[in-house]
């Protein structure tokens, strides 16, 4: 019998619908039908250019928006839109800026408490004492409870969210380009964070980005889209070695050089 893998997206797509006239209508694709899965303790990167979709993809993965056709599963489950219970308690997000995405007027200590309040019946000292764990686990101080986010860095911001995806134990996280507002040495504390985590935790990744050495550095798999289209997909070191497509080449190329302008920039 066949394991049923963690992840699995059936024919996934999304489009948005915009009014061009009285009784027109036009469609735009943000990404074509796609497929993969994703396995136990696996990271699936997924990268492309600017308006390839991918950061469109990450959010109908998480339930932030629904798709247009399509489906998802965890565990062999699948994961009806709408289903946001169900879903934040296996799948969570970590959105690209923190200082948008954490409430600068709820301590961090309420920040973290919320997801708690709405999905488990844990009393109000249990969750304190899961808030205090889980601030530990990402690096930080219990004293941070009492903290608000602009008393605190944005690389602590990131630590903040990612304690925020981690309070409800999922399986799988999908972080948005978390970490590419962060400087260089306070992102390889958070890439070295998310590894040490997937190892203790058993955690998934699904991971939009758009740095070729954290890609190559922490995912198994790669996915590239151009236009919305998936053009190369495969364990990572075989797309990043040969890519099938002349545009996943050019794309690859393209990384490769801002990759290197910023190794010698440093």
């Amino acid at each position: 019998m066949s394991q049923v893998p963690l992840l699995k997206v059936d024919n996934l797509s999304k489009g948005f619908v915009t009014h061009t006239g009285f009784f027109r209508k036009t469609i735009k694709t943000a990404f074509h039908p796609l497929s993969f899965t994703l396995e136990r303790g696996q990271t699936l990167a997924i990268m492309g250019d600017s308006g390839s979709g991918k950061s469109t993809l990450a959010k109908v993965l998480a339930g932030v928006m629904p798709p247009t056709q399509g489906n998802i599963y965890i565990d062999g489950d699948k994961i009806e839109p709408g289903d946001d219970k169900k879903r934040c308690q296996l799948l969570r997000m970590i959105f690209q800026d923190p200082n948008t995405s954490l409430n600068p007027r709820s301590s961090i200590g309420k920040i973290l408490e919320m997801p708690l309040s709405l999905n488990t019946s844990l009393d109000a000292s249990q969750r304190h004492e899961l808030v205090l764990d889980t601030l530990r686990m990402v690096g930080l101080l219990p004293d941070h409870y009492h903290f608000y986010p602009q008393m605190i860095s944005t690389g602590q911001k990131q630590r903040v969210a990612l304690a925020r995806a981690l309070i409800l134990s999922p399986n799988i996280i999908v972080a948005d380009e978390a970490i590419s507002n962060l400087d260089i040495s306070v992102r390889s504390q958070i890439i070295n964070l998310l590894l040490s985590l997937q190892t203790r935790l058993g955690l998934s990744y699904v991971f939009v980005a758009n740095d070729l050495g954290v890609v190559r550095h922490i995912s198994d798999h790669l996915i590239l889209l151009h236009d919305g289209h998936v053009i190369e997909a495969g364990p990572t070191h075989k797309v990043l070695a040969s890519p099938q497509s002349e545009q996943g080449l050019r794309l690859l190329q393209n990384y490769n050089n801002e990759y290197r302008w910023h190794h010698n920039k440093r």
